[in-house]
C-alpha cells in the first residue's frame, strides 16, 4: 500500500538522528563514565545522522550540538564554545580573510591568464599552466572552494578555443588539470585549505609546537607532490585528444588587456600576501605565530582598503568558521568527560594487533576513509571524528596526531565519485556551467587519483619514520 505522502532520505534520517541519540542518551552509563557523557554521546550520534541526511546546513547542526552541550549542563558555555578563542580558529579566520582579499582583488585570474599566456598553446602546455598555477597560489588562499570557482570559470572557454567539444575527454582533462593543482595538491601547504588549519587545532600541544608551516611543508610534500604528478600524467594519459589541439591564446591575451596594469588593490595586497608566506615561512627565525601574521594581513587589508566591508562579510565564510569552531570543540569535551579515554580503552585491544603493523593499519585507514565518504559530505567532520576515535590507538603504537589527520586527509579529498560527496568539487562543475566535464569521467578520476594516494601514502611512512612522525 502506498504512503499518501513522500518520505525523503533527510527526513527518514532526521528522524534516525533523534531516536538513536536519544537512545544512547538514556543507556546506563559504563563506570568510566557519567550521564552527561551519555547525552554527549546521544548529542554527536544526533549530529551525524543529520550531516549524512544533510538534515540542516552542517554548521547549522554544529551550532545546535554546541548549545545542547550548554542547555542540558554537560559542559559550560566557556567549555563549549571555547574553541572560539583558540589561536588557530583566529588563524582560520586571518587566512581566510587572506584569501578572500586575494580572489576578489583579481590576482588569482590575472596569474592563472598569465601562466595561461606564457604556457605553450599545445594541450600539455595548457593544461600544465592549469595545474601549476594552482600549485603556487595554493598557500595563498585557504578557500579551495573559491579556487574552483574562481577558476572553474575559464575551462569551457579554454576548452572551446582550443576545438574541445563540451564534456569531451579533452576538456574534462583541463577541468581535472586545474581541480588537480588548486585543490588536491593543497594538502601540501599548511594554509592552502581550511582542513590543514582544522588539522593542527586537533594536534596535540607538544605536537603543535613543532608544526611550524615550514615543517610542514618539508612532511607533506613527498607524499602530496608525488600523487599530483601521477596525476597529471593520468590525465595525460587517459584524456588528452588523440588530435593536436592547440590553444587561441588571442581570447587570453584580450582579457589581460582588459584587466589592464595592476590596481592599487591589486598591489597592495600581492605585497601583503608574499610577507605573510615569507613570514610563515620563516617562523622559526621571528617566532610570531602564524594566527599573528595571518590576522596583521587581514588588518593591512582592511586598513588600506584593499578588501571593502561586502567582502569582509560576505566572502570570508562564517558559516564554516562557526561550523569549524564547534567541531573542534567536540575533542574537549570529550576530553573532560574522560569519552576519548574511554574510547581509547574500548579499541585499543581489538586494533592494537592491526595498528602495530603499519602499513596495513595505514591501508586500511584509507580503505575505510574512502568508504565513509559516501556517507559523510563534511571531510572536516570526518576528519574529526576518526582523529577523536582513533587517535588514542594510534598514539599507542607511536604514530603521530599529525601522520593520522594526513592519511584520512589525503583519502578523504580523493572521492567526488559523485557530485554530492564533495561540495567543493561541485562548486567547480557548477562554476564550469556544466560544460566542462562529465560525472562519468569525473568519477573515473577520482577513483585512480584515490589509488594514487594510497600508493604515495604507503611509499611516504618511511619518510615520515625519519622526521619522527611514526
Amino acid at each position: 500500500m502506498a504512503l499518501p505522502f513522500k518520505i525523503t532520505f533527510a527526513q527518514i534520517m532526521a528522524l534516525l538522528g533523534v531516536g538513536l541519540g536519544l537512545g544512547v542518551a538514556n543507556i546506563a552509563p559504563p563506570a568510566a563514565l557519567t550521564a552527561e557523557a551519555m547525552w554527549a554521546l546521544g548529542l554527536l550520534v544526533w549530529a551525524i545522522c543529520s550531516w549524512v541526511g544533510q538534515v540542516f546546513d552542517d554548521y547549522v547542526v554544529a551550532l545546535l550540538m554546541a548549545v545542547g552541550w550548554v542547555a542540558l549542563g554537560i559542559v559550560p558555555l566557556e567549555v563549549a564554545f571555547a574553541t572560539f578563542h583558540s589561536r588557530t580558529w583566529w588563524l582560520l579566520v586571518g587566512a581566510l580573510g587572506l584569501g578572500a582579499g586575494v580572489a576578489k582583488s583579481g590576482l588569482l585570474k590575472r596569474t592563472t591568464l598569465h601562466m595561461l599566456s606564457l604556457m605553450p598553446a599545445s594541450y600539455m602546455g595548457q593544461a600544465f599552466a592549469l595545474f601549476v598555477t594552482g600549485v603556487i597560489v595554493c598557500p595563498a588562499i585557504p578557500s579551495v572552494t573559491a579556487k574552483v570557482a574562481i577558476t572553474g570559470k575559464f575551462i569551457p572557454a579554454l576548452a572551446k578555443g582550443m576545438g574541445l567539444s563540451e564534456k569531451s575527454r579533452g576538456s574534462a582533462g583541463l577541468f581535472l588539470a586545474m581541480y588537480l593543482g588548486f585543490v588536491l595538491a593543497a594538502p601540501m601547504y599548511m594554509t592552502a585549505t581550511s582542513t590543514n588549519l582544522f588539522l593542527v587545532e586537533l594536534l596535540p600541544a607538544a605536537e603543535v609546537s613543532r608544526m611550524t608551516w615550514a615543517f610542514w611543508l618539508r612532511a607533506a610534500t613527498p607524499p602530496v607532490l608525488l600523487a599530483a604528478l601521477l596525476g597529471f600524467a593520468a590525465i595525460m594519459l587517459l584524456y588528452k585528444p588523440a588530435y593536436t589541439a592547440l590553444a587561441d591564446k588571442t581570447q587570453v591575451k584580450a582579457e589581460l588587456r582588459a584587466l589592464g596594469p595592476l590596481s592599487r588593490a591589486e598591489k597592495v595586497t600581492l605585497f601583503v600576501l608574499l610577507t605573510a608566506l615569507l613570514a610563515w615561512i620563516t617562523e622559526g627565525w621571528h617566532g610570531q605565530q602564524p594566527a599573528t601574521v595571518a590576522l596583521a594581513a587581514l588588518a593591512v587589508l582592511l586598513a588600506s582598503k584593499s578588501m571593502d566591508k561586502k567582502t569582509f562579510h560576505v566572502d570570508i565564510g562564517w558559516s564554516s568558521l562557526i561550523f569549524l569552531g564547534v567541531i573542534l570543540n567536540v575533542a574537549q569535551v570529550f576530553q573532560r568527560l574522560n569519552i576519548d579515554a574511554f574510547l581509547g580503552e574500548q579499541l585499543l585491544p581489538l586494533l592494537t594487533p592491526v595498528a602495530g603493523r603499519l602499513y596495513l593499519f595505514a591501508g586500511l585507514l584509507m580503505l575505510v576513509t574512502i568508504l565513509l565518504r559516501f556517507v559523510m559530505v563534511s571531510i572536516n567532520a570526518l576528519l574529526a571524528l576518526l582523529m577523536l576515535i582513533l587517535l588514542p590507538v594510534a598514539q599507542a603504537v607511536g604514530m603521530s596526531a599529525w601522520a593520522l589527520g594526513m592519511i584520512i586527509h589525503l583519502s578523504a579529498h580523493a572521492v567526488f565519485v559523485m557530485l554530492y560527496q564533495n561540495i567543493v568539487y561541485a562548486v567547480g562543475y557548477e562554476a564550469a556551467e556544466g560544460k566542462a566535464i562529465t560525472e562519468a569521467d569525473g568519477a573515473r578520476f577520482s577513483l585512480i587519483f584515490a589509488g594514487i594516494s594510497f600508493v604515495t601514502v604507503l611509499l611516504a611512512l618511511p619518510y615520515w619514520r625519519y622526521l619522527g612522525l611514526l
